[in-house]
């Protein structure tokens, strides 16, 4: 009996105390590099076919009604993809400036950079009308030293507030794999895919929260706009429900978390020296 009731107890602990049983959880969506990450052969059938997976991406999150935020390099808007940026921001969906070259602040001169976010805040301006405007580093490279200050406080002084990340799904790995099978092929190869990608999102988010300081903080994760993205965000969002998560803005996953507490994301220099395993179909 008494070991019985020691058992009932450590269970009842091990609920109490898992990161993500012990309350509510909440998440954010960010999704980088609208319009879409293509091909770099724009010609008009691959523009379609991009046309068409960013729709279903939208599509996805409106049917799941989650609420998102999404990063755009102005200098990547082909003709015609100004409307879907339009239906993006229509559909209650926040854009945010991803810089006008997706320039890389770790190998750029600040000025240069800062220039940078200048053109892409023109171009974007109709589409960021509410306050703050957000701002995600491309390869969340924030520079060192006195050139992360002097763009820090451009940003500040532009009214833009820098969209952190706690959970980094590395989905181009993925959407490279799956971009290599011959699009003939590719439907065969879905599931094993669709559950390595749903497994490392996890064990990443698992991590997130161990990090975490305070259980009320929200996790943001970033995604990307892409191939792999369009077949399997549902799945990706039916996870996170399916595990208690609740799906909050960008605004309230900010006003929920203070700085300090946010796990820090390493820059894509760092991520690089970390091994992923992710298995090459044949």
């Amino acid at each position: 009996m008494i070991k019985q009731y020691c058992l009932f107890l450590a269970v009842i602990v091990s609920i109490i105390t898992h990161p993500c049983l012990a309350q509510e959880r909440t998440i954010t969506i960010t999704i980088d590099d609208l319009p879409f990450v293509g091909t770099t052969h724009n010609n008009p059938g691959n523009l379609r076919r991009e046309e068409e997976r960013f729709l279903k991406i939208m599509q996805t999150l409106i049917d799941h009604k989650v609420p998102a935020t999404g990063f755009v390099v102005a200098g990547t808007i082909e003709k015609d993809q100004w409307q879907l940026l339009e239906q993006f921001h229509n559909a209650g969906f926040v854009i945010g400036n991803h810089t006008f070259s997706h320039a890389n602040l770790n190998r750029t001169d600040a000025n240069k950079y800062m220039e940078d976010i200048a053109r892409a805040d023109e171009i974007l301006t109709p589409l960021m009308l509410s306050r703050p405007k957000y701002f995600r580093y491309p390869y969340l490279a924030e520079g060192v030293g006195e050139t992360k200050s002097k763009v820090r406080d451009f940003l500040i002084s532009n009214d833009y507030v820098v969209a952190p990340v706690t959970i980094d799904s590395k989905d181009f790995k993925f959407n490279e794999q799956l971009l290599a099978i011959h699009w003939r092929q590719r439907n065969q190869y879905l599931n094993s895919i669709k559950q390595r990608y749903l497994n490392f999102i996890w064990n990443q988010t698992l991590k997130a929260e161990k990090k975490a300081k305070n259980g009320a903080t929200t996790q943001i994760l970033l995604i990307h706009a892409n191939l792999l993205n369009s077949h399997f965000l549902g799945d990706v969002i039916q996870m996170y429900k399916d595990k208690g998560y609740r799906f909050v803005s960008l605004d309230e996953a900010l006003s929920n978390n203070q700085k300090s507490l946010l796990p820090s994301i390493p820059s894509v220099e760092a991520l690089s020296s970390e091994s992923l395993t992710v298995e090459k179909s044949s």
